[in-house]
């Protein structure tokens, strides 16, 4: 599979070992990234209100939800707009779509989380899903193929 013209972003580059080298991301490269941030995003909390406009690093991560009523739709929706806000300064490789948040059926007080879009990469667009639920350590990320 042919690369995506991209290099992969300034931290990984910097964590990688030199045999490494500065090769370009393919398509599952893209998603691993992506995959990785998200789950970094997900599990790191901010303060209830964005401290500068635009976002910069201090307001990185989600807003502390453990106060809203898993139950009610507002609640629901106003978390969807948290997390939109977020991934659309944090993590541009994805454009969202579709945020559904939802209470898990066995488990009505918890919270599952649907991403759909597009991972892009210069001119190419994957489709992409991305379910983000509870886990043992936190919130924990996974990839539904969309192709």
């Amino acid at each position: 599979m042919a690369g995506t013209g991209l290099l992969p972003p300034l931290f990984e580059r910097l964590a990688s070992s030199e045999s490494d080298g500065a090769r370009e991301f393919d398509r599952q490269d893209l998603l691993d990234s992506v995959y990785t941030e998200l789950g970094r995003l997900f599990n790191t909390r901010r303060g209830p209100r964005t401290l500068t406009s635009p976002p910069s690093v201090i307001d990185y991560g989600i807003a502390d939800w453990s106060a809203l009523q898993q139950q009610r739709s507002d609640d629901r929706r106003r978390l969807a707009r948290d997390i939109r806000e977020a991934v659309t300064h944090f993590e541009p490789r994805l454009l969202l779509g579709e945020v559904q948040v939802n209470p898990l059926p066995e488990q009505p007080q918890r919270l599952s989380i649907r991403l759909l879009g597009e991972l892009r990469s210069s001119q190419q667009h994957w489709p992409v899903a991305f379910v983000i639920e509870p886990g043992n350590e936190g919130l924990e990320v996974r990839h539904e193929r969309l192709d």
